[in-house]
This record gives C-alpha cells, sequence and structure tokens, in this order.
C-alpha cells in the first residue's frame, strides 16, 4: 500500500502519521491489487479538524471527508466510512464475477431485464393516423415517423385518456 499523507495548518506529527498509517492497513484485506491512499489532514478554524482520504484501486477512486473536534476521532470515523465502501466494493465485484461464471457455465441466475426486443418499420404517418392505428391495435404506445418532419416519434396514451407524443430531434438512417 502507497500511503501520502499531508498537513495543512496542522503540525506534522509523527504520532498522527503512524495512526493513520496503522488504520490505513486494515483497508487492504478488502482489496486485491494494489492500493494507493492520500489523505490530508487540516485544521479549520482553530477547533475543526478535517480528515480527507483519497483512495485509488486500479484506477477506481473513492472519496471520503469527516469533520469533528478531534483529529484521531475523524481518523476512525474516515475508516469507518471508508471500511463500508470497500466491503460493498467487494460484494459487486463478486457478484460480477458469479455472474460472470454462471454465464459461462450456461446457467443464469438473475433474469435478464430486457424480456423482448423487436424489430419494427417506421411507417410513417401523421399524429391523426398514428392515434387511429394506436387505439385500433390496443397498444400502450406506438412509434412511428412523422410524415411531416421526418423525425422519429413515440405516441402513448396517459392515464387521464389523452395522448402524448415524444418526438426525436435527429433523423434515423
Amino acid at each position: 500500500m502507497e500511503i501520502s499523507i499531508s498537513f495543512r495548518h496542522v503540525e506534522p506529527s509523527d504520532y498522527l502519521k503512524a495512526y493513520v498509517e496503522e488504520k490505513l492497513k486494515r483497508l487492504e484485506r478488502y482489496v486485491e491489487g494494489p492500493l494507493e491512499a492520500h489523505v490530508v489532514l487540516s485544521s479549520e478554524r482553530k477547533h475543526l479538524n478535517k480528515v480527507d482520504i483519497m483512495l485509488n484501486l486500479n484506477g477506481m477512486v473513492i472519496n471520503a471527508e469527516e469533520v469533528m473536534d478531534d483529529m484521531r476521532a475523524s481518523i476512525d470515523k474516515i475508516l469507518d466510512k471508508l471500511e463500508r465502501r470497500l466491503k460493498r466494493y467487494r460484494e459487486k465485484i463478486r457478484k460480477i464475477r458469479e455472474k460472470r461464471k454462471a454465464e459461462i457455465s450456461g446457467e443464469t441466475s438473475e433474469p435478464e431485464r430486457v424480456v423482448v426486443r423487436r424489430n419494427i418499420n417506421l411507417k410513417p404517418m401523421d399524429v391523426e393516423e398514428a392515434i387511429l392505428q394506436l387505439e385500433a391495435l390496443g397498444n400502450s404506445f406506438l412509434v412511428f415517423r412523422d410524415r411531416e418532419n421526418d423525425n422519429v416519434c413515440v405516441l402513448y396514451k396517459r392515464k387521464d385518456g389523452n395522448f402524448s407524443i415524444i418526438e426525436t430531434r435527429g433523423r434515423v438512417h
């Protein structure tokens, strides 16, 4: 673990430096790769102590900040925050790896969110014609190409019985 500690408006102290390094060592167990930490210990308005920590995990950056009366209490609290974040990060990585293994072996534990994919031909029509077609089909929405300006539009029926149109500005080629 590579640790850099900076002091702003605080006398550099070997005790605080050793305290921070000791506390940061416990974060190593939550990551597999190299961990870089940049710590800034500062004092604001004479009685508030601020601790900023920026962790770099293989390009992913995790920032945390804590302000309290006691510097050691700030350090402890911010490290608890970082520990929770790293646990969450480790769990996400573990779930992603399990999902990949399941996909490789042919099993899927979670259903896909996209259930049906359809390709449609966009028919050029005006809004009145689209409303008639939507009502005839009984669907909740209709995608069509506006005859006047050649934009792709989505027509849907609102809960109050009226219709709304979502219209794109660019052309689809």
